[in-house]
């Protein structure tokens, strides 16, 4: 059976001294998760985390080179993760109207996301401790 690649990206921001990230609800409103979504044919994996997180989360930033890893969405899909310094968050974006976006501290983030994207938001806090 043919697996299909997805991306997705973890946009954060630094207030105070506290790294906060923006999560997502998912399309029927029920979970909270990250931008994620499929990459398009001739579409790098970090354009298609740049593109979702606008589409998503009307977030745009900074996005890492290399993903921070990547994860098994159920059985058949690939998810490159990538993370994103936010820069601009728009006020109106493309599916503002059947997605929410709430900014959270990263142990409140862990507590809403699946568990697969979890270690993510840990490994997102040791890389800018290692940053600072």
């Amino acid at each position: 059976m043919a697996r299909h690649e997805k991306a997705a990206v973890i946009p954060y921001r630094i207030r105070k001294t506290h790294v906060e990230v923006a999560l997502v609800t998912t399309s029927s409103g029920k979970r909270w998760s990250v931008p994620k979504g499929s990459i398009d044919a001739g579409e790098r994996p970090r354009d298609a985390a740049i593109r979702e997180a606008e589409e998503e989360a009307g977030l745009q930033g900074v996005v890492a080179r290399k993903p921070l890893g990547r994860y098994r969405h159920g059985s058949e899909q690939d998810v490159e993760v990538y993370v994103m310094r936010v820069t601009k968050v728009l006020e109106h974006w493309l599916e503002d109207d059947i997605r929410r976006r709430r900014w959270m501290k990263t142990r409140a983030a862990v507590a809403c996301l699946r568990e697969e994207l979890q270690p993510f938001i840990h490994h997102l806090e040791r890389v800018l401790d290692n940053e600072s």
